[in-house]
């Protein structure tokens, strides 16, 4: 068994619980469409589908989080950089298949979160952590700005439920507009806390 074997299954399991929740994903397509023997899964992830979730979700916060502060490092002005962020969200829904390839490496996942919420609080805590490093990154550029601590938590926050809001709404709308609203509103968000 080789490290290519567990990304392989790690991969296809992040892809699937991103699009199809945790209940609507079953460890057997995972196994098939992943292309790996089901000892592989369990040689890797002995606890199964919950740890396997737990990874998937620590995946997207490593890889969605670098994703974000790519963006918060490319442009010196807070207002630029999270529009940049949330433009190249909703520039997924203009490709031909950028929502099935991409928007799981680049989006939150709504769907994981809301039904962990109530039903397992392990996979509510890690997507509880999660969102609270995403928003630490959006608060690094904000105090980088100058911002106040108080206004940065404040906007942090909102900023991070705003975009899961309008990813919710745009995948439910096949369509980017929910994100390209946040993207007119930003402005006057920061500007208010300045």
């Amino acid at each position: 068994m080789t490290k290519q074997s567990k990304d392989k299954i790690l991969e296809t399991a992040t892809r699937l619980f991103y699009f199809q929740g945790f209940h609507g994903t079953g460890l057997n397509q995972i196994i098939q469409e992943s292309g790996s023997p089901k000892g592989s899964l369990y040689h890797y992830f002995p606890e199964g589908k919950e740890q396997l979730a737990e990874a998937a979700i620590e995946l997207s916060k490593r890889r969605i989080g670098a994703s974000i502060q790519r963006y918060m490092n490319e442009f010196e002005d807070v207002e630029v950089a999270l529009n940049a962020h949330i433009l190249a969200m909703a520039e997924l829904f203009d490709m031909e298949s950028g929502l099935e390839e991409h928007s799981f490496s680049i989006m939150p996942f709504g769907l994981l979160a809301a039904e962990s919420a109530f039903m397992n609080e392990r996979l509510r805590k890690a997507c509880g952590d999660t969102y609270k490093y995403w928003e630490s990154i959006y608060y690094t550029k904000l105090i980088s700005n100058g911002y106040s601590d108080e206004s940065t938590v404040i906007i942090s926050k909102a900023v991070s439920a705003m975009i899961e809001g309008a990813v919710t709404l745009s995948l439910s709308q096949r369509s980017n507009e929910p994100l390209l609203n946040i993207s007119k509103v930003i402005p006057a968000i920061l500007a208010q806390y300045k």
